[in-house]
């Protein structure tokens, strides 16, 4: 089949100026142990397929196995490798392909146990032509140095303490997320060694918001490390979800369930030459707004305090001091785990500090009930069953839009029916206790999903009071022109906002600007207007402070 050359598009140069903004080198910075420039492309098509070939800068490092970073819209493609050694180009390898959780990147990684004996390697990438496909960059790994595989000298295990002030998180383990068994014989023990430390990661690609999100992209970050890059197991001992719910990583030595059985750890892989007595966790998402649009999120709080929780159970009970909490890049050159997160680590060991003396004791027991009715409102009940020095409890929900106080004092009250989540895929509530200290602790967790309403729907305002601006959501179950008011309370009409020809079974959001409108009472209206009358009529009221 005759193959012909084909210079790049416009439009896929154009795209490529773009995607070289996001996550890449992110994506490759846990795995590889050096960068190499891939150089120009070379384009060929035939029918509706296209290969894109990358040849690498000539290596004088010795590697045993190479991975690439490629943006492909394809939901099928195939990639090899073959390596130029003495003046002669291998065949092609085929290449085992990691996709990211987040969609639209692969990383393709070829892998042998003995070094290659290659100076250069060519990458291709066989796609459907109709769909855009760059290739972002890539990296070689060797290892003869991986410390999970080859670990230095006779290591014995550490035991943890079985007292201690601080209570750890719940944790999802190994079984509940379905991982793959260990590669290699059996995981070696983590022990104090010259490294002794806790070094936060982040892992760019994978971002993941609810619990099902978290158990596959567990999965996906094990693939890519055993497969693409060719350990015995997921690098990380701990990980952690955006939602602040933690993951066990390596396998425990003593087969525990729960760290408060203070399980014997395992040795881990996310430190090249440092992961001897070094426990690794890890955030899912991109935190380094550098790498561009894809890495500029913020820890949330649920994450943090998940973070600092386990850093002080590890501090306690492993004899790990908080001094000793690190970023991945104060190893070795890598941004891990991204500006946004290195920045808090200071704060983060003086307060990992001061909960090893105030400890996290339970403030109290409490349960809390939820439920969702089919226009979208939840009702809450929540039952305070112990009291152990508590000075406040507060109701907590945690959106797309972020965390929010429902009930401010849920001492003097038992239940709250939350009207404000249509529009939600998903909402968190939580039941906060406050001790005379000031500390926080959750008392109950509940995690819902919300279904579309099955008929028109107008939510409340948010925020409301409102000071600048105010937002609130419908939804329409039949398609219709719709017109959006805002009176005042002697009902005279103040704004108003004609959206024009809307369809069915979407939600649809508006923003009402306030910060011209004297304090007081308002009120907004919807209508829809469908083919002979009006549809659809609803009013909520809206209060103005400023």
């Amino acid at each position: 089949m005759g193959l012909r050359t084909m210079a790049k598009s416009l439009f896929l140069g154009l795209f490529l100026v773009f995607v070289s903004t996001t996550a890449q080198a992110q994506m490759l910075g846990d795995v590889v142990d050096s960068f190499t420039d891939l150089g120009a492309e070379a384009r060929y098509e035939a029918g509706k397929r296209a290969q894109l070939i990358h040849k690498s800068e000539t290596l004088s490092t010795t590697f045993t196995g190479v991975v690439v970073e490629i943006g492909t819209l394809d939901p099928d493609p195939k990639a090899s490798f073959r390596f130029l050694i003495d003046g002669q180009w291998s065949d092609w390898k085929e290449a085992h392909l990691n996709r990211s959780a987040t969609g639209g990147t692969i990383v393709a990684g070829y892998r042998q146990d003995e070094p290659i004996p290659a100076t250069q390697f060519e990458f291709m990438i066989d796609v459907n032509s109709e769909h855009l496909t760059v290739v972002r960059n890539g990296g070689v790994f060797n290892n003869a140095f991986d410390e999970d595989r080859k670990p230095v000298g006779d290591l014995q295990p550490v035991f943890g303490s079985q007292t201690g002030l601080i209570i750890p998180p719940h944790l999802i383990t190994r079984a509940q997320w379905n991982a793959k068994p260990f590669r290699l014989g059996s995981p070696s023990p983590l022990a104090n060694g010259s490294y002794n430390f806790m070094t936060m990661h982040h892992a760019a690609g994978y971002s993941a918001e609810t619990e099902a999100q978290g158990k596959a992209q567990m999965l996906a970050m094990q693939d890519l490390h055993q497969n693409a890059r060719g350990w015995s197991d997921i690098g990380y001992q701990f990980a952690i979800d955006r939602g602040g719910r933690l993951y066990q990583g390596r396998p425990f030595m003593d087969n525990s369930t729960s760290l408060s059985q203070v399980p014997v750890l395992a040795l881990g892989a996310h430190v090249g030459g440092g992961n001897t007595g070094n426990i690794g966790i890890v955030i899912m998402g991109c935190y380094h707004p550098p790498e561009g649009s894809n890495c500029v999120q913020q820890i949330t709080p649920a994450a943090y305090e998940t973070y600092k929780t386990l850093f002080a159970f590890l501090s306690e009970r492993y004899g790990v001091a908080p001094t000793l909490i690190r970023g991945h890049r104060d190893f070795g050159t890598t941004a891990c785990p991204g500006d946004n997160n290195y920045v808090l680590l200071p704060q983060l060991r003086l307060q990992v500090a001061e909960l090893l003396t105030t400890g996290n004791e339970p403030l109290g027991v409490a349960e809390m009930t939820a439920s969702a009715s089919s226009n979208g409102k939840v009702d809450l009940v929540w039952n305070l069953s112990s009291d152990f020095g508590i000075d406040s409890l507060h109701v907590e929900k945690i959106t797309s839009l972020g965390t929010t106080t429902l009930v401010a004092d849920a001492f003097s009250s038992v239940s709250f029916s939350d009207n404000s989540v249509l529009g939600e895929s998903s909402v968190t509530y939580l039941l906060i206790a406050i001790g005379a200290n000031g500390r926080q602790q959750e008392l109950a967790r509940i995690e819902l999903e919300i279904a579309d309403p099955s008929s028109y729907l107008l939510t409340s305002a948010f925020p409301n009071p409102a000071t600048n601006s105010a937002r609130f959501r419908y939804f329409l179950s039949v398609e219709g022109i719709v017109t959006v008011s805002l009176y005042d309370a002697l009902g005279r009409r103040v704004q108003e906002w004609e959206t024009g020809f809307q369809t069915e079974d979407q939600w649809y959001s508006q923003t009402a600007d306030v910060s011209d409108l004297a304090s007081g009472t308002y009120f907004f209206r919807i209508q829809v207007s469908g083919f002979s009358d009006i549809a659809f009529d609803k009013t909520h009221p809206l209060v103005v402070s400023h």
